[in-house]
Parts: C-alpha cells; structure tokens; sequence
C-alpha cells in the first residue's frame, strides 16, 4: 500500500468517525428539545446540545443511553467506539516500523479494518438518525394544547 493512500485512508475512516458523534449530538440535541417543549413552563429546564458540544464519543454514547431503551445499538455504538479508539490513538503508529516508516504488510493488514469502520460508521449514522425519528415529529409537528 502506497503510504499517502494509507493515510487517506486512515483520515476517511476518521472522518466517519465524526460523524456518528455529530449524529449522537444531533440526535441530543433533539432530544432535550422535545423534553423543554413538553415541559413548557411547567419547570425550569436548562440542558441543551449545547452542553455536549466538545464531548468524547464516550459521553456522548453515555448520554444517549439515557435518552433511548435501544440496548442493542447501545452495545453496538460502544463496540465502535472500542475501534475507533484504536484507530485514532493506536492505528497509525501500529502500522510504522521503528524508524518511523510505513511498514507495508501492516498497513495491508489493517486495511480491512479501516474498510470495516468506515461502512459501520455509515451504518450507526443511520441507525442513530432513525432512533431520533421515534420522536422527531412530535419534537417539530405535533402542538400541545394551551395550558
């Protein structure tokens, strides 16, 4: 593998990376919308997206496991997220030899890894946009009577 299609390769896979985690906040953000709207005046409520604006994809996948019951997707974004750590923190340089060079059979072998991520990254995006539409109408159509 030639090294600058490795590391294009390797910023692609990141960059879906951070996108499950802009969908995750999103998808927050949404969320405590919902659950102002719903309260109205009723009481104070002062979270927002906005608190989660810098958060690691692990705060983020703690936080959404508060707002939804589906378990499955929660295991799922917390396996990703297992690989995505390697990827960001260990990925590249597993794939240098001791002088800082690519090690080419290294970098081969982790090319299906990089693949992997990338097509699970698209996929968890769209799960998670999919969970949000469990209550996304009620959060933009649905008005509540006056109290």
């Amino acid at each position: 593998m030639e090294e600058d299609n490795f590391y294009l390769q390797v910023a692609y896979a990141l960059s879906g990376c951070q996108l499950v985690e802009q969908e995750l906040k999103l998808y927050i953000t949404e969320a405590l919308q919902l659950v102002r709207k719903r309260l109205g005046d009723r009481m104070p409520f002062k979270l927002s997206g906005d608190d989660y604006a810098d958060s690691s994809l692990e705060r983020l996948i703690d936080m959404f496991r508060k707002l939804t019951d589906n378990e499955e997707l929660i295991g799922e974004l917390r396996r990703f997220k297992d690989e995505r750590n390697f990827l960001s923190h260990k990925g590249i340089a597993h794939c240098l030899d001791y002088e800082g060079e690519l090690f080419h059979s290294a970098a081969v072998e982790s090319e299906h890894r990089l693949t992997a991520i990338q097509v699970e990254a698209v996929r968890l995006r769209h799960a998670i946009h999919e969970e949000a539409n469990n209550f996304r109408g009620f959060l933009w159509f649905e008005d509540l009577p006056p109290q």
